[in-house]
């Protein structure tokens, strides 16, 4: 089986004027050296977004003029989405901010259904507005934003967090000024710092840093092998504060080792890269709000009996999620609700 380099690519959804633009130039003001690329999808023909986050993205592709998920088909995101994901543009993240109008649950659709080789879904954000959040499009996010929190009491805001999270299936997070902290969505990437500051750096200067939810982390580490069907189903239940997840796993004495990563709800395994086994798991939870013996305990009850074996088709109920690429370019990816 052989593996290339792909990006992982979230949607950000949500209705008319909840933050979304707020929150993409929040993300690509504190990139912190992570290249990350934009699909922008106005709804209009002057492309209003795309001129606001032109200049600080590594690349920005518009679609105008209409609603993403009704003026193309999988294939038409596909093209959008090679331009962004190819090897040689060096991006680390693709974000595609649709519109207003788009339907969340096709957006998902299209981007699963795509052929690009190099594209991976990476998770649906939902942005909600503190005052009146939807909890239909809560139910559908793989990570629910409650923003404007500024805009509301403290009472009612701890009250439409609280709302949200008894439907949403995965992490919720509460922001203002779409003030999300990057590192809930991907790693910070080490480069060389060039003479010349970046622009998201210029920025920061300029403005000032936004006030954001700082990520905490709780780490597990096991030397026994996880239970397939027991550490899929803690993923797949969105454990609480969680909002990524990522490590090494080991599923049974010959099942190898897999390279695991969350946002929410959405999963994606593949094998683990050359040097990177281990007898047990190496995990690293990422959030807010976290309740570290909780979340600990939690994994430890995924950990398998000493000297338990696992039926044939046992690790199956994680590696379904894998996102592995053949040499023939065969993508493996799970079908969402």
């Amino acid at each position: 089986m052989g593996q290339r380099r792909t990006v992982p690519v979230v949607l950000v959804a949500g209705h008319l004027g909840v933050g979304k633009s707020s929150l993409v130039n929040h993300l690509l003001r504190h990139a912190d050296g992570t290249r990350i690329g934009v699909v922008v999808n106005d709804f209009g023909a002057l492309g209003i977004d795309a001129m606001l986050v032109a200049g600080q993205a590594d690349a920005v592709t518009s679609l105008a003029n209409g609603c993403l998920c009704c003026t193309t088909d999988a294939d038409g995101l596909s093209a959008l989405l090679a331009e962004l994901t190819a090897p040689a543009v060096g991006l680390d993240l693709v974000v595609v901010e649709a519109s207003g109008l788009a339907e969340p649950r096709e957006l998902v659709r299209l981007l699963l259904a795509s052929s690009d080789p190099h594209a991976t879904y990476g998770g649906l954000v939902v942005v909600l507005d503190a005052v009146d959040p939807d909890l239909d499009q809560a139910r559908l996010a793989d990570l629910a934003v409650v923003n404007g929190l500024d805009r509301v009491g403290a009472g009612a805001g701890d009250e439409a967090v609280t709302r949200v999270r008894a439907v949403a299936p995965g992490a919720v997070v509460g922001t203002s000024h779409g003030a999300l902290d990057p590192a809930l969505l991907v790693d910070p990437v080490t480069r060389p710092r060039p003479a010349q500051l970046g622009l998201d750096e210029l920025l920061r200067e300029i403005d000032g840093a936004h006030p954001h939810e700082a990520a905490q982390s709780v780490s597990f580490v096991s030397d026994r092998s996880l239970d397939p069907g027991r550490f899929a189903a803690f993923l797949e239940a969105g454990p609480a504060g969680v909002v990524r997840a990522k490590g090494i796993v080991r599923l049974g004495a010959d099942d190898g080792c897999w390279e695991v990563q969350t946002v929410g709800t959405a999963i994606r395994v593949r094998a683990a890269p050359p040097g990177a086994s281990t007898t047990g798991a190496r995990l690293v939870l990422i959030g807010s709000g976290l309740d570290e013996s909780s979340l600990v305990g939690a994994l430890e009850g995924c950990v398998a009996p000493a000297g338990s074996v696992l039926s044939e088709h046992a690790g199956l109920a994680l590696t379904r999620y894998r996102i592995d690429l053949a040499v023939h370019d065969d993508v493996s990816t799970p079908a969402r609700p």
